[in-house]
Formats: C-alpha cells, structure tokens, sequence
C-alpha cells in the first residue's frame, strides 16, 4: 500500500540561489485554512457524473490555484520550484549536485511519486548528468520519429504528440546546450 495514502506529506519546494529547501502545506491544509475543505470533500465524493458545470469548474479552479501559486524563499525572496515530497536535499556546499537539480527541474524532472518508487536514476555528477541529458533526448526524438511513421488513422491526436515530444527535445537540448556553456 502507498506510504502517501496514510499521512498527509508536506512537498519539498527548493531556492536554487540559497540552495536550501523549505516544506509547504499540503493541499488539504491550505483548503482548511481558508475554510474549503470540507466543501472541496464534498464535491469530491460526489459521482462525476452527478457533478453541475458549475462544481467541476469549482474543483478545477480550486486544484490549478494549489499547483499554480508561486512560493518565495523566506530567506531571499526568490522564487522557489517545487520538487515533490520525495525530494531529498543535498548539501549547501554541494554546488553541481544542486546544479543537476536545477537542470532537472528546467526539463520537468520532479520528485513525485506514488511513494512506493521514486523517479528513478538521479546523475551525481555533470559528466553523468551529460550522459542522462543525452539519454533523454534520444528517447525524445525516437518518440518523435515513432508518431511521424504513423498515420492519423491510427493516432488521431498525432500532431499534438509529436509537438509535445518536440518541445521537450527542444528544452533538454537548451539544457544541454547551457551545461555546455557553462563549462
């Protein structure tokens, strides 16, 4: 059974200039704070089928303000990107690591999981990291390839895959381009 079922977990949100973390409310706890949980429940027993317009658009308006607010660092004021609850810190000292981190997090890397598995192969070092990047656009551009073979018989919505695999070749290749840059 998934550890998160039984706890409520804060997620890990993460200031690259600090390079420290701070844990934020859970989405239950924000809702009781301002006094919406219990209605929040409620609709989210309901059937979706038994559901208005109205209270979907409400459920869904209430979940995008949880996952779109900004979270700035206590200590700088920056902005601060959240990295999920399985997130582990590594050390201040600990310059590339927060590095790779942070180019994690730019190509969509985050540490959310169910609990029970994480996000699997974390690169230590930038030559690993190279190695990951390099890896990972691969993957891309093979799924790219993959939808540009098919027809749109078989996959109605082609043009959107092969857009989005694009855009993220095209972020990882920017990352890549970066860590290039940067050395």
């Amino acid at each position: 059974m998934c550890r998160y079922g039984f706890t409520t977990y804060k997620s890990h949100f993460a200031c690259f200039t600090c390079r420290k973390t701070f844990k934020q409310p859970h989405f239950a706890d924000l809702l009781k704070r301002i006094g919406k949980w219990q209605y929040y429940e409620k609709l989210k027993r309901k059937p979706l089928t038994v559901l208005t317009e109205k209270e979907r658009l409400q459920i869904e308006e209430l979940e995008k303000n949880y996952r779109d607010r900004s979270v700035k660092c206590p200590q700088c004021g920056e902005y601060m990107a959240d990295l999920g609850l399985d997130f582990k810190s590594p050390g201040k000292s600990a310059e590339n690591e927060w590095k790779i981190i942070k180019g994690l997090y730019t190509i969509g890397r985050s540490f959310y999981s169910c609990g029970c598995n994480g996000i699997g192969y974390i690169p230590q070092h930038p030559l690993d990291y190279q190695i990951y990047l390099n890896n990972i656009l691969q993957e891309y551009e093979n799924s790219i390839a993959y939808y540009q073979n098919k027809t749109i018989k078989e996959y109605p919505d082609k043009t959107e895959r092969i857009t989005y695999w694009s855009q993220n070749a095209a972020t990882v290749k920017a990352e890549i381009a970066k860590q290039k840059s940067e050395r």
